[in-house]
């Protein structure tokens, strides 16, 4: 089988709204690179900035690009979430929709695509392999009250759901905020637990 068949079938077998990058495709760099080109100009995906690219669901007008945040999070890789307002609007405690997405890095931050602003963390957080839902509650708790439009008490609420349907993991959460420098995000935690 020829890397262009290797290339089709893994494209093919991809499911719809993912990410795709050359480096885990099979055969040679520049045979990748050309059969994905070929698979771009054909509409079966669509590239995203070099060395990424998109399987997204045809529709009658085309294919519909991946949002902003999905972009940041796929090339911001493990360990990351969302920041700032775009992490409180994650968990849905402010109705406010950031102009710029905010994504918490684990570690150095790569260069950003339009509409993204990316922000450096703790390494460990990649170790820990934390989810960006795990991530939003650590920068909600490192922006304090004044981020969210609602009482405090709230928060520790939605912190009561995420676990109980198993979208955090208190433990790692806790682990986690052993290596944060910010002191008053270790507070708020006792404080919503």
């Amino acid at each position: 089988m020829s890397t262009a068949e290797l290339v089709r079938e893994r494209v093919e077998g991809a499911p719809l709204r993912s990410f795709i990058e050359p480096t885990d495709l099979p055969g040679s760099r520049r045979a990748v690179e050309c059969e994905l080109s070929r698979l771009v100009a054909k509409g079966d995906i669509a590239r995203v900035r070099k060395g990424l690219y998109w399987k997204g669901p045809q529709t009658p007008v085309g294919m519909p690009l991946p949002r902003a945040f999905e972009v940041g999070m796929a090339i911001a890789g493990a360990g990351a979430g969302p920041a700032g307002m775009s992490a409180a609007a994650f968990l849905g405690l402010t109705t406010q929709v950031p102009a710029v997405e905010t994504i918490a890095v684990a570690g150095r931050v790569p260069t950003p695509p339009a509409g993204i602003r990316f922000v450096s963390r703790s390494i460990e957080r990649r170790f820990l392999d934390l989810w960006d839902t795990e991530i939003a509650v650590l920068e909600v708790l490192r922006d304090g009250p004044t981020r969210i439009e609602s009482p405090w008490t709230d928060f520790a609420a939605v912190l009561r759901d995420l676990e109980r349907d198993g979208q955090i993991r208190p433990r790692l959460i806790t682990e986690q905020l052993t290596h944060e420098r910010h002191v008053a995000a270790r507070k708020r935690w006792s404080e919503v637990r």
